[in-house]
């Protein structure tokens, strides 16, 4: 089942740059996916663009979700033009059949709490817990491309420190 508002097909159709769709699993009392599609204002206000229940987490579950999104867009030509899904390769991968052209990022917040999770169990100590997700968090919240460099090197600098964890991030 494919819901949206007719308040929110507004806003789609009107802030159709930038969507965020995410599924949570089974978390409800029908054990059903639930797709969630977000989008962001020029203000960055964010709301409830649409909702789908899915029957599984296949590709062609979430294809069919992503095809009744893109049927809320007016125009042919104001689809979206930036998706920011998780590393979910079914969902990914269905974001790339229905909006071929739309840029796909990963999202920084589940990144984030990838990166944090493998570090903590490569960097025992606290001291240097915190020194290495000060060097990570400076690197991802770098101000420019010109200072990119500099922040790059400070986080090699604090990974260096831990062997382990270099080898891990050069793996991944």
């Amino acid at each position: 089942m494919f819901w949206s508002h007719p308040d929110a097909v507004k806003l789609t159709n009107s802030c159709n740059l930038v969507f965020l769709i995410d599924s949570t699993y089974k978390t409800n009392k029908y054990k059903l996916s639930l797709l969630d599609i977000v989008g962001v204002t020029p203000t960055r206000m964010t709301f409830s663009a649409g909702f789908a229940y899915l029957e599984g987490e296949r590709l062609n579950n979430v294809v069919w979700a992503l095809e009744w999104f893109q049927g809320l867009f007016m125009r042919a030509d104001a689809l979206p033009g930036v998706t920011v899904t998780n590393r979910d390769l079914s969902l990914m991968n269905a974001v790339k059949t229905v909006f071929p052209d739309a840029t796909n990022l990963l999202c920084l917040f589940h990144i984030d709490k990838n990166v944090k999770a493998k570090c903590k169990t490569l960097v025992a100590q606290k001291n240097a817990w915190d020194y290495v997700m000060e060097a990570w968090g400076s690197l991802v919240d770098c101000p420019n491309e010109s200072s990119f460099e500099e922040y790059l090197k400070k986080f090699e600098m604090a990974c260096s420190l831990w062997p382990m964890f270099v080898d891990y991030v050069c793996q991944t």
